[in-house]
């Protein structure tokens, strides 16, 4: 017998779900969105208080490279809040989902097998660290609420229960968004580390409250209202996993990626049950498209992305015609044998599911060339890589046969590997040139698609894997090249972080009585000068403890005297104009101002020698300086105020007016006017300096830029530069196209389409 309990159901519809299928998607839905939105809503908050509690425990920690660690961890979250908060989303969508249908990922497929692989030291070591997060959080999870969620999300598919590390809110599938989501951002496995244990006490502070919503929510819809546990032995654990196993079908065929469904994503010749109302619908919709209505192909676009008819598993939605799909196979194969698809193949497609398809085939031909005439119209895509597109569109069009969902599912494999090819496509910075690396890789993927491809969608996500690959090499020499700026903008934000503070320990040495041409230099050359002397301690001709010492004597040098510091001031000059002008050539100052700036300051030691010989009185009436000499000719700083232990940097406080440059993230896309006459180049946000201060954006082969704060928010203001829309371009054209008569991108473009 096992201590693990399984739910017995006890309420009143006999399955413990709602009897309507779409009732039941629509719960789905529901839920899915909600654990989504509080766990991103979970996720936003724990950033906004990270970074003080990873500055905190890297003030505390004495080992040099877990300070490190910490302190470059701080640098993420300030630099990458926005992205990881849409990274995770993303990734726990993904996950979520993946998990709720059941698919699983080759390493669980390859332990069910019973195979063994070797496992690197490190990788392992992060496995062993985050499972020690996962049972850390799940240690603090009201067993009850767990159980609830565990077994109402199944009932909802007709299931008995989910395991305790499969369900699609467990702990471990929050970790696995988490860790997906930091896997660029901070590729240092210490760093990732760091976050990840940061994050902890707010996934597991939040988790069960995440899990009373959705039980509250199901409850209400009388899924499951009472719970009662029974206790289950080996033997039948053992069962119900054989048969979860047994259940999940291989991707593309009945049952994949969903509960098993009469004519859902079924094979060609399986029975389907009827569908008169559908097919009404649909005929009623051919109907208007073949009279040339307006709204006809938003209607069709609208009733395919409906995720009430063509989401939900167990609707009768009809098997594709086994004719039309072997028709299809042909003529993949003729695509494979090209570089370039002839327009009349595409429209041979047309033809053929006329001839051999039901009205439904008819029409999902239809709506997938629109998106392809979609994506072929914007400018944005490298021609070059819409080419291999087109190549792919035989391939879209089967695999929107095989599995229905094309439209209504944003998971569905082949859209995701589309999506993906259209990123890359739309890159300015990526190399697309003919025969560059990427656009090789892009090729020969479209040819194994093309080869392989029959009847399993998983062939797509094996796909967009090898893109996936071939997107990390892409942004491992796009490294290479915008290497030396993005040297150069790291140390002018390292040199403007260290002025600030430089600034803030010269301006609490100041006396009242400071002349404000010493006052002027020091806040704009010399504290630029120390700042370099931070940044660059080693090659710098002064250290910044030994700038800090000559502004020291600077201001105390120009202080009032009394007649007894006359010759300590003597002795003083030669070692203070020596220092100073090491620290002016380091910045190199002009020789006008530098010239301007000792006539003053040799005046100013005149008339301080000068007034030293007047009477004690009038010594003695000045005011108390945060400066004194010692007997042995050094300054000590004696603050008349207390300085504060700290110095807090405000946040750059420039912004520009039209766009929240607080907003922008890596890899966003901008449009730059950059010869001012109104042409417009794409450009990619390739770097954001971790205080927000500097912005590197790249194109290639033009190269790359580094601007400041001040400079792109003026660029933005006077319309110089824009940002450029992001996102699904297949989900662009669905809702472009559900919502007029034509694709807006083919109205736009006024290029030729192939038929």
């Amino acid at each position: 017998m096992t201590a693990a309990a399984a739910p017995s159901r006890a309420q009143g519809s006999p399955n413990g779900k709602p009897e309507d299928p779409r009732r039941r998607f629509e719960l789905l839905q529901d839920c899915r969105e909600l654990v989504i939105s509080r766990l991103s809503k979970v996720i936003g908050e724990a950033l906004t208080k990270m970074s003080e509690e990873l500055s905190g425990l890297a003030l505390k920690s004495r080992d040099q490279e877990e300070q490190r660690s910490l302190l470059d961890a701080v640098a993420v979250v300030r630099q990458h809040r926005t992205e990881i908060e849409l990274r995770f989303r993303r990734s726990f969508t993904d996950v979520f989902e993946r998990r709720l249908f059941s698919r699983q990922g080759e390493s669980s497929a390859a332990q069910d097998a019973g195979e063994l692989t070797l496992v690197d030291d490190s990788v392992l070591q992060a496995k062993l660290a985050l499972d020690k997060l996962v049972h850390r959080a799940r240690g603090k999870l009201d067993p009850d609420e767990a159980l609830g969620i565990r077994a109402r999300l199944a009932a909802l598919l007709d299931r008995e229960w989910f395991d305790e590390a499969q369900h699609p809110a467990s702990p471990e599938a929050v970790f696995e968004a988490l860790k997906a989501s930091l896997n660029e951002l901070a590729p240092r496995a210490e760093v990732q580390s760091a976050l990840l244990d940061a994050f902890e006490p707010h996934v597991s502070a939040n988790l069960n409250q995440v899990y009373n919503t959705v039980n509250g929510r199901l409850i209400a819809n009388q899924v499951l209202p009472k719970i009662r546990a029974q206790v289950s032995t080996q033997a039948d654990n053992r069962k119900a996993s054989a048969d979860e196993r047994q259940s999940v079908a291989e991707p593309g065929s009945k049952g994949a990626g969903r509960p098993s469904a009469p004519g859902h994503g079924s094979q060609p010749g399986e029975a389907s049950a009827p569908a008169t109302a559908i097919d009404h619908e649909i005929m009623e919709v051919l109907a208007q498209l073949s009279s040339g209505a307006p709204a006809a192909r938003a209607s069709a676009t609208r009733m395919l992305s409906n995720p009430d008819i063509f989401a939900v598993a167990d609707l009768p939605i009809p098997a594709a015609k086994a004719p039309l799909l072997e028709s299809l196979t042909d003529l993949q194969a003729s695509s494979a044998k090209v570089q370039s698809v002839p327009a009349e193949l595409l429209a041979d497609v047309g033809a053929r599911a006329r001839e051999q398809g039901s009205p439904l085939d008819q029409l999902t031909v239809e709506i997938v060339s629109m998106v392809f005439d979609y994506i072929y119209a914007d400018k944005r895509l490298a021609d070059i890589v819409k080419q291999q597109l087109l190549r792919l569109q035989v391939v879209a069009i089967k695999a929107a046969l095989i599995d229905r969902s094309f439209f209504a599912r944003r998971q569905h494999p082949m859209r995701r590997l589309i999506d993906r090819i259209t990123e890359l496509a739309a890159d300015p910075d990526a190399e697309l040139a003919a025969g560059s690396p990427l656009v090789k890789g892009v090729e020969e993927t479209v040819e194994w698609v093309l080869l392989e491809f029959d009847r399993d969608l998983a062939i797509f996500d094996e796909a967009r894997e090898r893109i996936e690959g071939l997107a990390a090499d892409e942004t491992a020499r796009r490294a290479e090249r915008i290497v030396q700026v993005t040297r150069e903008a790291e140390h002018a934000e390292a040199v403007a972080h260290a002025r600030e503070l430089a600034r803030a320990r010269v301006s609490d040495r100041l006396d009242p009585e400071t002349p404000e041409f010493v006052r002027t230099f020091l806040d704009d050359w010399w504290s630029l000068a120390l700042a370099e002397a931070q940044v660059s301690s080693e090659s710098a001709p002064i250290g910044f403890d030994e700038g800090i010492a000559v502004a020291e004597g600077l201001i105390w040098s120009v202080a009032p005297k009394y007649p007894e510091e006359v010759p300590r001031l003597a002795a003083l000059l030669p070692k203070l104009i020596n220092g100073l002008m090491r620290g002016v050539r380091l910045v190199s100052m002009p020789e006008t101002s530098r010239g301007a700036f000792f006539d003053a300051l040799l005046k100013a030691h005149t008339a301080a020698i000068d007034a030293a010989k007047q009477t004690a009185a009038v010594a003695a009436s000045r005011k108390p300086s945060n400066l004194r000499m010692r007997a042995d000719g050094k300054i000590q700083f004696a603050p008349v105020v207390p300085a504060a232990e700290t110095v807090r940097v405000d946040p750059p406080c420039v912004e520009a007016r039209s766009v929240m440059l607080g907003e922008l993230n890596r890899g966003d896309s901008i449009e730059v006017d950059t010869s001012g006459g109104g042409e417009y180049l794409a450009f990619r946000l390739a770097w954001i300096s971790p205080a927000q201060r500097i912005f590197v954006l790249s194109r290639y082969p033009e190269g790359a830029m580094s601007l400041d704060r001040a400079q792109l928010a003026e660029m933005f203001d006077a319309g110089r530069a824009r940002v450029v829309e992001t996102g699904s371009m297949l989900d662009r054209a669905l809702e472009s196209m559900a919502a007029s008569s034509a694709p807006a991108g083919l109205a736009q473009s006024g290029e030729a389409v192939p038929a």
